[in-house]
């Protein structure tokens, strides 16, 4: 079996599944709008990384499906001025393609931790720049989590044997 012809396959299936649930049923999707684009861009790179275990795919993956989520949400909310903190997310994005790909290719396994601190650093960033610029503070009380989520990091870092 070819790797090639079965990433392909499944791609134009959930292509062409997506294309025929869009005419059948314009609603679903809310009407065809360019941030579809980027989200179906995003489902190939990781369907394509996931088939062929090749984690260098999932970074732009996660990239594009987070970058057409945000603009999913702009556009059907209008809410444009969102931008001005919720941009701090994409290296988070980014972060998150690496952890997932160091998981799925071991010649990956390195940008783990690079991954990990990207994601902390956009997080962090998105609460400092949505503080600043407009953010619904209540989602400011949940700040803790990062402390749980780095203290979880620092625990598995610190049960792991020794390298030689």
């Amino acid at each position: 079996m070819k790797r090639d012809n079965l990433v392909w396959g499944i791609i134009l299936i959930v292509a062409g599944g997506a294309f025929l649930v869009n005419q059948l049923f314009p609603t679903v999707f809310g009407g065809f709008s360019w941030p579809w684009i980027m989200v179906g861009l995003g489902v190939i790179f990781t369907l394509a990384a996931l088939i062929g275990r090749v984690g260098g795919l999932m970074v732009p993956g996660v990239i594009l499906l987070g970058l057409g989520g945000i603009f999913l949400y702009q556009v059907r909310s209008g809410d444009w001025e969102s931008w001005a903190y919720i941009w701090t997310l994409i290296p988070a994005f980014a972060g998150l393609g690496m952890v997932l790909g160091g998981l799925l290719d071991p010649e990956m396994r390195p940008s783990r931790t690079a991954g990990l601190i990207m994601i902390a650093a956009g997080l962090v960033g998105y609460a400092v720049f949505g503080g600043v610029f407009g953010l619904d503070p209540s989602i400011l009380r949940f700040w803790p989590v990062l402390l749980i989520v780095f203290g979880v990091w620092v625990l598995i870092k610190a049960m792991r044997p020794a390298k030689q």
